[in-house]
Formats: structure tokens, sequence, C-alpha cells
């Protein structure tokens, strides 16, 4: 989906239901109150790279808020994994988490899963190239498209997956790996623009949620997975990976805007103005 980005573009992370961090940050990027929105004087838009809702305190407060600078034009807004959970299960007829999201689910299932401007590309997790084409023609809307997800297996199933969770490969299972939130896990995110072949976990492993480094790589068939960003490409933004403040978020063509507002209680924004590289110096917190 390719949308018009010619006033500049401010991309905020996600958002996890802290609607006050969400207002604090709109006021930060110089949007004005207008009518029951949001716009900005200069005609900058927002870019929400999904999950939107759980987690934080007023899930219903942010979708509210997103929803009318959607339908006013400042905003863009593409799915996270947690925004298609929720339509896989309404479409499973299984209970939502909160009754009240039944009254936002139309307009959910209207956002893309993934966009791209004159300058810019947006998705969830991983702007994978096989799995961007299996998915150029799906609608969250579609009922027998998100059926399909459902099924991991599936050719839909394992695209969602990838774009919306990222690339994953199995951890060494002694020790047992915890993240940074104390969770046990069996697999770590990987750097999936790079080429990873022969690279060492401290190497691949993007959002260092393990304290553990080790000198063994995951396996040949789990790094075939990656197919390497091409550095003549647009710059992708992307949230997902609860970085803690003192890593990278720019790692160009890369730019990651999720810092894990519900564990540090800091959001972060891009503002991107057309460039073609991504700058640290663009980024901007709110806590």
């Amino acid at each position: 989906m390719e949308q018009s980005s010619e006033h500049g573009i401010d991309v905020i992370g996600d958002l996890h239901g802290h609607s006050r961090l969400f207002l604090r940050m709109l006021e930060l990027l110089g949007y004005q109150a207008d009518g029951d929105s949001f716009t900005h004087p200069l005609g900058r838009r927002i870019l929400l790279v999904g999950d939107l809702i759980n987690r934080g305190p007023d899930s219903i407060g942010v979708l509210e808020t997103a929803r009318r600078l959607h339908e006013n034009g400042t905003a863009l807004i593409i799915l996270g994994n947690h925004e298609f959970r929720l339509i896989q299960r309404s479409v499973a007829q299984k209970p939502l988490d909160d009754e009240r999201f039944n009254r936002y689910l139309p307009w959910i299932r209207t956002l893309p899963l993934f966009l791209e401007t004159a300058t810019l590309r947006s998705v969830h997790a991983a702007w994978h190239y096989s799995s961007i084409q299996v998915l150029k023609e799906s609608q969250a809307n579609d009922d027998s498209f998100v059926q399909r997800t459902l099924d991991k297996e599936t050719a839909e199933g394992k695209a969602v997956q990838t774009i919306l969770s990222g690339i994953k490969v199995r951890l060494p299972l002694n020790p047992i790996l915890r993240d940074r939130f104390d969770v046990p896990r069996e697999k770590g995110r990987v750097k999936w623009w790079k080429n990873l072949e022969g690279k060492s976990f401290a190497e691949c492993l993007y959002s260092p949620m393990y304290p553990n480094v080790w000198d063994q790589a995951p396996s040949h068939q789990e790094i075939a997975q990656v197919e390497p960003y091409l550095e003549k490409d647009k710059l992708v933004c992307i949230g997902h990976y609860s970085l803690p403040p003192e890593i990278e978020k720019v790692m160009d063509p890369i730019v990651c805007v999720d810092g894990c507002v519900t564990k540090d209680k800091v959001l972060w924004a891009y503002r991107h103005n057309g460039e073609s590289r991504p700058s640290s110096k663009n980024l901007i917190t709110c806590g």
C-alpha cells in the first residue's frame, strides 16, 4: 500500500494501552487539538507501527485517539501482532480480553499489515520479501484469509507470523535463558535484515534480551529463513522488539521505535523528513 509522505512522518512506537504517553508525545511532536482529534500545523502525519493495545492501563483510550487521527487523515496505522491476534480470536469466535474491543474491531480490520510511502516502509516486526509477496493482496477484513492464518503451517499463517513477530532461532537450552522480563525463552529474535550465515548467537540476536553471549551459531536451516534486506531499498520502520534504553534504535536501514513502554515507561518516536538513510538524531523520547 503506497502512501504520500510529502510533509514528513512522525513514527511512534508500540503504545500498548498507554494513552497519556500517547497524548504527551503528540504534543511534543507539535500536533494540536483540532475538534475531537489532532492535526499538525505543517501538515505532518504520524505513523503507528502496531501494538496499540494490551498490557497498559487504557487500550480503549489509545484506540479512540488513534481512530480519530486515522479518520481525519493525520495518522497512518499498521497492524501489530496484538491487533491481529484480536482479529483471529474474533473470527474464531473466541472471547476477547476486553469486550469493548468489539466496538473498534470493524475499524481495526481495515488497517493494513504493512505499508510503503515514497521514502519509507513500515511493518511491525520484519520486512521479509517472500512473506510480503504472499500477503500483498491480503486484507484483515477478509474472514477466509484470517481463517487460513489460524493454521501456522499455511503460507498465509507463516507469512503473518514472520512479518508480525519476526524471525526466530532456537536458543541453547542449557542454561535455560530468560529475557529482560524474566520469561524463559526457547527462541530468540534475529537481525533479519543482515546476512547471518556462519554468525554466532551474539552476532545474530537483535533484541539483547538474554544476558549470555555464545560463540556457537544457529543451525543453517534456521538461518536460511532470513532474506537479507537490500541496502539500496528504503529505510524500514518497525516496532515489536522491546529494546532497552541503551540499545541502538537506528541500525541503517532499520529504525526500531519500540523501547518497551510498559516496562521502561518511555515512548519512542522517529521524525522522518524524507531522508533515505536514517539518523539517530531524529529520535525523540517521551516519559
